[in-house]
C-alpha cells in the first residue's frame, strides 16, 4: 500500500495517498477537482494581459534536464480552454480532451515558424535496448502495438494475427477479439489501458509498491488491489527487463555513481533506494537529455539566426525565420534526430519522432510527408 497519508494535510500528495488507500467521498472528489482547476487557473492568471512571455531555461538539473520557469511553459497543463471547441460552455466540456489545449496559448511571432518534434516512446526504447528486451525492440522497430503485445504476454493470451494498431478493427482479428472474456474492445480496452499505464510506471519503479506511489496512477480507475495484480503480472512477463534493472540498481547503489550512454557521470547520494533509483533514472532519462543537448548544439551551430523556444526533454520547439525552407531544415535535422543508437549493452534501437510546424496563426501542420 502507498505511504500512510497525513491526517492534517490536504495537499495533492496527501489526497493522492488517501485515494490510493481506497478513500472515497464527494468532499474528497470535490477537493481533488478544485486543485486540478486551481492549477489551470494559476497558469492562466500568469498569462493574463501579457502579450509576450520570457521563460527562463536552465540546463541545471542533475539529470541533465532543463528547468523552465517564469512561466514554466513545458509544464502547462493540457487542459487550457480551446475556445473553438463546440462543447466549451456545455456540461460535456470537461469530458472531451479536444476542448482543451495549452498549445493554443503561445506561438511564433509574425515572420517566424516553430519546428516541433517529439521523440517516440524514447525512454521505453532506451530501457528496452539497455536491458536487451528483444520482443520490445522488435515491436518498436516494426511499429507493432506494443501495449497489446504486453497485455497478451502478461495474461498468457495468444497474440493476434495482425500486430499493428490496425488489429483493433481489422476483420482478420475478429476471432481473436472475440476470444477474450469479455471481448476485446479496441485500443481503449481496459486490460490494454491497464498494462499500458503499468508499463510506463514500471519504467522507473521496480515493484508494485513503487507503482502505487507513481504520479497519476490514481487516474487509472482501478483499486490498489487491482493495480498490484496487474503490476505483478506485468513484471512476471518482463523477466529480462526486471533482472537488468535490479542489476543496474544494485551497481549504482554500491558504486554511488551512474553514467549515461554518452558517458556523463553523476554522483549519487542518500540511502540505498535513493541511489539505486536516481542511478537508473540517470542512465535512461539522463541519456535522453544528453541526446537532446547534442542536437541543440548542432542545430544552433548550423542555423545561428534561429533559436531554441522550449526544450521539452523528449522534444524541442525551435524558431526559424519564414524564409528558411522547412524542407532544408528537415534535411539537416531529421538524420540527427531519427537514427540508430547503440546502448552500452550492445543493443541498437531506432529513434523516431513525430514532427510538425507551428505557424504564427497557431495552426499546426504535421510533417509526415516531408522525409
Amino acid at each position: 500500500m502507498p505511504k500512510k497519508p497525513s491526517l492534517t494535510s490536504v495537499d495533492q500528495d496527501a489526497l493522492f495517498r488517501w485515494k490510493m488507500r481506497g478513500a472515497s467521498s464527494p468532499l474528497l472528489d470535490a477537493r481533488v477537482k478544485y486543485m486540478e482547476v486551481e492549477g489551470i487557473a494559476r497558469y492562466v492568471r500568469m498569462m493574463r494581459g501579457v502579450e509576450r512571455v520570457h521563460p527562463l531555461m536552465l540546463p541545471t538539473q542533475a539529470s541533465g534536464r532543463w528547468s523552465t520557469t517564469g512561466p514554466p511553459l513545458v509544464n502547462f497543463p493540457p487542459d487550457c480552454i480551446n475556445p473553438e471547441c463546440p462543447l466549451v460552455g456545455t456540461e460535456h466540456a470537461y469530458a472531451r480532451s479536444e476542448c482543451w489545449s495549452a498549445r493554443d496559448v503561445v506561438g511564433p511571432d509574425e515572420g517566424w515558424y516553430w519546428l516541433h518534434y517529439d521523440l517516440d516512446s524514447i525512454e521505453a526504447k532506451w530501457a528496452a535496448a539497455d536491458s536487451g528486451d528483444q520482443e520490445d525492440l522488435e515491436a518498436f522497430s516494426k511499429g507493432y502495438d506494443i501495449h497489446t503485445i504486453r497485455t497478451c504476454r502478461a495474461l498468457r493470451h495468444d497474440l493476434p494475427p495482425l500486430l499493428t494498431k490496425a488489429l483493433h478493427g481489422d476483420p482478420s482479428c475478429q476471432a481473436w477479439r472475440d476470444s477474450w472474456n469479455p471481448p476485446w474492445s479496441g485500443g481503449e480496452d481496459r486490460r490494454r489501458h491497464a498494462f499500458k499505464t503499468v508499463g510506463y510506471a514500471t519504467l522507473y519503479a521496480l515493484t508494485a509498491k513503487g507503482v502505487l506511489q507513481s504520479k497519476g496512477i490514481d487516474k487509472l480507475g482501478m483499486t490498489p488491489e487491482e493495480i498490484v495484480k496487474f503490476t505483478n503480472l506485468y513484471l512476471k512477463s518482463k523477466a529480462t527487463l526486471v533482472a537488468h534493472k535490479r542489476r543496474i540498481w544494485d551497481d549504482c547503489a554500491k558504486a554511488g555513481v551512474s553514467y549515461t550512454w554518452f558517458g556523463r557521470r553523476r554522483r549519487l547520494y542518500g540511502n540505498w533506494e535513493t541511489r539505486a533509483k536516481e542511478g537508473w533514472s540517470h542512465r535512461i532519462s539522463g541519456t535522453v537529455s544528453d541526446y537532446q543537448n547534442q542536437i541543440i548544439i548542432r542545430l544552433q551551430s548550423e542555423y545561428p539566426e534561429s533559436h531554441l523556444v522550449l526544450n521539452r526533454h523528449d522534444g524541442l520547439d525551435w524558431a526559424f525565420p519564414v524564409d528558411t525552407p522547412v524542407v532544408e531544415v528537415m534535411a539537416f535535422l531529421r538524420p540527427l534526430v531519427e537514427r540508430d543508437v547503440t546502448s552500452p549493452t550492445g543493443h541498437a534501437v531506432n529513434v523516431t519522432a513525430s514532427w510538425e510546424v507551428i505557424h504564427a496563426d497557431l495552426k499546426r501542420e504535421p510533417l509526415k510527408a516531408i522525409r
